[in-house]
């Protein structure tokens, strides 16, 4: 086995799950009605699937080259996502974006209080109590985790020729300019 090949699971109540798609159901239909997150977040949202990411990405690009600019791209992708949430952060990027509490305070109960224990060969360690992550495998995981990343988005300007796309854990930023130099330090300016 190789050290960084596990993950660890979640192993959920069936009602639970139910209840979870439930409330990502209603989530989803904010978002969208509100406008909560960005548009260039793609995936577990409806009319924002990977070919509509290739799209928009493609278009801005051909713009981009039709106006004689270079584009450049930062690609981002975010380690053990899932795993690394900080609860109290994704709380709070919740409520700045406008999730009515009564979602927020259901979260808080359903990811607050998780303990997990270590089990092998024949041992099993006293419970740790998480207070990071949520359930990889719970059908909340991908929006909560759009509410947690969407300020990586946030921080390009569509003024300055640039843009930022997400796909889950994954980030791209792109920046144009008339030579490839001027678009790096745009880049460069951004992650800074």
């Amino acid at each position: 086995m190789l050290p960084n090949a596990h993950r660890l699971i979640a192993l959920l109540n069936t009602i639970a799950k139910i209840l979870s798609a439930c409330v990502v159901e209603d989530l989803v239909q904010m978002v969208e009605l509100h406008g909560l997150l960005p548009d260039n977040h793609f995936g577990c949202r409806l009319g924002r699937t990977t070919m509509d990411l290739l799209h928009y990405l493609t278009k801005y690009i051909k713009d981009m080259w039709r106006k004689n600019e270079v584009v450049s791209a930062l690609f981002l992708d975010i380690k053990s996502a899932f795993p690394s949430i900080m609860l109290e952060h994704l709380l709070c990027d919740m409520r700045r974006r406008g999730v009515p509490p009564t979602y927020i305070d259901w979260i808080r109960c359903k990811t607050g209080g998780c303990t997990t224990s270590l089990v092998f060969n024949g041992f099993v360690s006293k419970p740790v109590v998480l207070h990071r992550g949520i359930d990889q495998g719970c059908p909340l995981s991908g929006i909560l985790f759009q509410f947690y990343n969407a300020d990586l988005i946030d921080i390009y300007n569509p003024k300055k020729d640039e843009t930022a796309v997400m796909f889950m854990d994954d980030a791209l930023i792109l920046a144009c300019a008339k030579t490839l130099t001027e678009a790096s330090t745009k880049l460069v300016d951004i992650m800074m």
